[in-house]
């Protein structure tokens, strides 16, 4: 998971928040379940821009982390132009 969060590092546009942020490199809490929270940070955008600018910023994390990982999966589903997670195991959803 810390190589798929270094790679989310290089998008300027998300932050990562929530437990597993906490528990990573802040304290270090057992934990029942591990996930990925991320928030868009640009406050100025419109919805639809925001919108395109999360979708580009995750097919970029998907496209790099399938050549880094190779055994990684990347899954990629479209509900109203939002894209929602579709993770299984080794799988990253974008």
């Amino acid at each position: 998971m810390l190589r798929v969060l270094s790679q989310i590092r290089s998008e300027s546009c998300f932050a990562l928040k929530g437990g597993t942020a906490i528990n990573f490199f802040i304290r270090d809490v057992p934990r029942l379940s591990v996930d990925i929270d991320l928030t868009y940070v640009p406050p100025l955008d419109s919805r639809e821009t925001a919108l395109r600018n999360i979708g580009d910023a995750l097919a970029r994390i998907t496209e790099a982390l399938k050549i880094r990982l190779p055994t990684v999966r990347g899954a990629t589903s479209h509900r109203e132009g939002v894209h929602s997670n579709t993770s299984g195991p080794n799988q990253i959803g974008a």
